[in-house]
């Protein structure tokens, strides 16, 4: 699908005229637009049942790709939630991890807060991204966008309703390896998010909280219905073999992927034809190289050692 196409999709408009003022707008607000199937199109959020036609991106567009861990939860925060939000995320930054959030109040915007101290973060809107909502979130917003990156799956001018934030709760969860509800009420949206990972076959974790705290009945509900229950980045690192991968000795047998990168960056499609390995299998290998530090994502499309 090239961009014209899924524009007509997105702008549900036959008018060739809308396209192109789309496509001038993208230019001149420096938005990267990345349909369905191009080589910069996220490779786990492509595999979701219902992907987003088209992705406008404004920032860093090559994060996109990288190993990540959604962090959400409620609007109305407590002190301890926010806290726990802030500091979970940059730690898992500090050790490369993406954090992707909703740029909402509370949790959301503590993930990112924390995630900026000391790596990188992603913000999926439920807006058109050249609207700042909620408007208080502008610095941050800002901020991301020079970063991180802004994404959406919304033409431009397109204000928030309420059916498209738990819309665009199911890129949060395809764009990540893992979510973490931090606090969230029995109805919370940060559940759709949660019930929207396992559906996808991603990780569910939760923060334990208070018995007494109303935003934290679902996150203590999600523990005692199987999610992770996480004190620490350890837990959640752990869930994905990062600590023991990291920990252990590579050797030219466990590692061909350094072996073939060796002669020069590959394409994902380039490595897998050489190693004839499962997409799932290389996915999983390369987003431990890159956690541990010894491979990257290059703004080629193309992964290299570092």
């Amino acid at each position: 699908m090239n961009i014209e196409e899924a524009l007509f999709n997105v702008l549900k408009t036959s008018n060739a005229q809308e396209v192109e003022r789309e496509i001038q707008m993208a230019k001149k607000l420096g938005v990267t637009l990345i349909p369905f199937g191009d080589e910069r199109y996220p490779e786990f959020l492509s595999q979701i049942h219902d992907p987003p036609p088209l992705l406008y991106a404004k920032g860093r567009i090559d994060i996109l790709k990288n190993f990540s861990i959604a962090i959400v939860g409620s609007r109305k925060a407590t002190s301890y939630g926010k806290m726990v939000a802030m500091n979970l995320a940059r730690d898992l930054a500090q050790r490369s991890v993406t954090i992707v959030s909703g740029l909402a109040y509370g949790i959301d915007s503590s993930a990112h807060l924390g995630a900026l101290k000391s790596g990188k973060t992603v913000a999926v809107l439920g807006n058109g991204v050249d609207v700042v909502y909620p408007s208080s979130n502008r610095q941050l917003f800002e901020e991301i966008s020079k970063k991180g990156c802004i994404v959406s799956e919304f033409p431009f001018g397109f204000k928030p309703q309420k059916w498209t934030f738990p819309k665009r709760n199911r890129i949060i969860a395809g764009l990540s390896m893992g979510v973490v509800v931090v606090e969230a009420e029995k109805k919370s949206g940060s559940l759709i998010t949660a019930r929207l990972a396992l559906e996808e076959g991603r990780e569910v974790f939760a923060i334990p909280g208070e018995i007494f705290s109303k935003t934290s009945e679902g996150t203590n509900a999600l523990i005692k219905s199987g999610a992770k229950c996480v004190t620490s980045f350890e837990d959640v690192l752990d869930e994905f073999g990062y600590l023991s991968f990291s920990s252990k000795p590579q050797t030219k047998d466990e590692d061909p992927i350094i072996d073939v990168l060796k002669d020069g960056p590959k394409s994902f499609e380039e490595i897998r034809i050489s190693l004839k390995m499962p997409i799932s299998r290389l996915s999983e290998k390369l987003t431990l190289l890159e956690i541990d530090g010894k491979v990257m994502y290059n703004d080629n499309g193309k992964y290299m050692l570092i």
